[in-house]
């Protein structure tokens, strides 16, 4: 069993390591050097008015959404996407092929009780596979639900700005 818990660890290192690299967690903050060029726009002009946005947002988020109006840098939307895809994917084959394992090594385990003789170090060996077995099973299925929560968000923050993804299949002006 004390080889177990370098095993969690691994895992979860790997899970961090995951998430950073996929985008869910940055590495630099926001806006440090991304190429944002403040565009100007008066909010207050007559002809904004007539928008109920232009009237009910506050000088705070006026001055958030001019500074990100405009990017000259390529849209991030699409690698996010396919990373949340490919990581999704990687986490249920993985979940199915670690759950199909502790399956095979519980079997294994009766067998071993019911008439073939198990010693009692084949049976702390047979116990201490499937706990890992499990914990593997349960990492990768988290990074599964994680990675097509990522995809689904993103692809939803592309819809809602007419993005890269969507673009061929919405009407975008």
């Amino acid at each position: 069993m004390p080889w177990i818990r370098p095993r969690q660890t691994f895992v979860v290192g790997l899970t961090a390591l995951t998430l950073i690299a996929s985008g869910c967690a940055g590495l630099v903050t926001p806006g440090a050097g991304a190429g944002i060029r403040a565009v100007d726009v008066d909010l207050d002009r007559p002809e904004m008015q007539q928008f109920t946005v232009a009237k009910s947002m506050t000088q705070l988020e006026r001055d958030v959404r001019i500074e990100t109006g405009g990017r000259d840098r390529p849209k991030l939307t699409p690698a996010l996407f396919w990373t949340g895809i490919v990581v999704g994917t990687v986490g249920a084959v993985g979940s199915v092929s670690f759950g199909v394992a502790g399956f095979v090594t519980k079997n294994q385990l009766r067998s071993g009780y019911e008439g073939d003789g198990l010693t009692v170090e084949d049976r702390d060996s047979m116990v201490n596979r499937g706990e890992a077995f499990n914990t593997a099973a349960m990492a990768t299925a988290t990074a599964a639900v994680l990675g097509y929560a990522l995809a689904l968000v993103t692809y939803g923050v592309d819809w809602n700005r007419c993005g890269p993804l969507v673009r061929k299949r919405r009407d975008c002006k």
